[in-house]
């Protein structure tokens, strides 16, 4: 079974969607070597039509096993040594991320 994972980011306030693409793009290898793909380039939230959920940018990753996937990553000196750098640019409070399964 795979899983996608559906972040939901807001930015903060100062950041732009370019920032926030080239944080993603600069941690791509730490993604894949901890199995989560990304499926699609991040995408910039244009409106919110229900809810409410903050977003600017919304990112879809794909893995077979989000729990391994998700403490390799958040364990990864490579991913530790971007965190402040990732705290500046989203607003992790008002952030979703969600786990689905395909089915």
């Amino acid at each position: 079974m795979s899983f996608i994972l559906v972040d939901i980011l807001p930015l903060k306030p100062g950041h732009d969607l370019e920032s926030a693409v080239a944080y993603f793009d600069d941690l791509k290898p730490v993604f894949e070597r901890h199995g989560l793909r990304r499926l699609d380039r991040p995408l910039k939230a244009s409106k919110i039509l229900r809810g409410d959920v903050a977003a600017d940018m919304v990112n879809l990753f794909e893995t077979d096993d989000p729990e391994a996937s998700l403490t390799g990553m958040r364990e990864d000196p490579d991913y530790q040594a971007k965190t402040s750098l990732r705290d500046a640019i989203f607003d992790l409070e008002r952030a979703s991320i969600i786990l689905t399964a395909r089915t």
